[in-house]
């Protein structure tokens, strides 16, 4: 393993700084921290610890990667991780256990979006009271967008992961296909269909009949011990 460069660390924040068009002030009155802090970080005498990276990242619109060297880690290229949808939400409609009524039942949820310069942030939120569940950010290409989120609460012991496959060959501006990944309370996985939409819609009776299973994905499941979703064949 290489030897952690801090020079370098305080090099690149200077640089991603001044592309931002900010000063040190700048930073410093984000993290609460003095100028001479910041100028400490920049030449590397100092790192700032977890915390204050969060928050200048956040100011600078950058991944955390990009203040390091090795940028292996980075999962997401910029031209991946753009809004195709041309909204800043989304609705998503599914079969989801309620917690209110602690029974499964046809519900909607809301994908709310925020672009920022290199990243598309995500959030998945409840319809009815406005809480959020997850966030994360989107990837995909002209033909698939995923929305990959985690817990929203990063003080949580719970790990909880959800997934929203979306198909996009067909347009953006009728109902979307897609599938859904998530977890329980038990981190038990679960698999199922959803529609998506621009437009806030009534979750119909016929939407609900195409969201079970079709016979392929049933003897698909029965075959092979795997339920894969067709989201394309519509």
């Amino acid at each position: 393993m290489s030897d952690f460069d801090s020079k370098d660390f305080g090099e690149r924040l200077k640089a991603y700084r001044l592309k931002k068009g900010l000063s040190q002030e700048n930073i410093a009155t984000i993290i609460n921290k003095t100028k001479a802090t910041v100028s400490r970080y920049e030449s590397g005498e100092v790192l700032p610890d977890v915390k204050d990276i969060s928050k200048i990242c956040e100011a600078l619109e950058i991944y955390e990667a990009d203040l390091y060297e090795n940028n292996v880690v980075r999962t997401m290229q910029d031209n991946k991780s753009k809004n195709p949808f041309n909204t800043n939400k989304l609705y998503v409609y599914f079969n989801a256990y309620n917690f209110r009524t602690k029974k499964f039942a046809p519900d909607k949820y809301i994908l709310e979006l925020e672009q920022k310069q290199n990243i598309c942030k995500v959030k998945f939120i409840d319809y009815h009271d406005g809480r959020i569940y997850s966030e994360g950010y989107l990837i995909g290409n002209e033909e698939i967008v995923f929305a990959v989120m985690e817990n929203y609460k990063p003080t949580s012991s719970r790990v909880d992961v959800c997934i929203i496959e979306i198909n996009i060959c067909n347009g953006i501006d009728g109902l979307m296909l897609g599938g859904y990944f998530g977890t329980n309370a038990k981190c038990e996985p679960s698999l199922r269909k959803c529609y998506i939409s621009k437009k806030d819609m009534d979750f119909t009776k016929e939407m609900i009949e195409n969201l079970k299973l079709n016979e392929n994905e049933k003897d698909i499941l029965n075959n092979q011990n795997a339920l894969y979703l067709d989201i394309f064949n519509v």
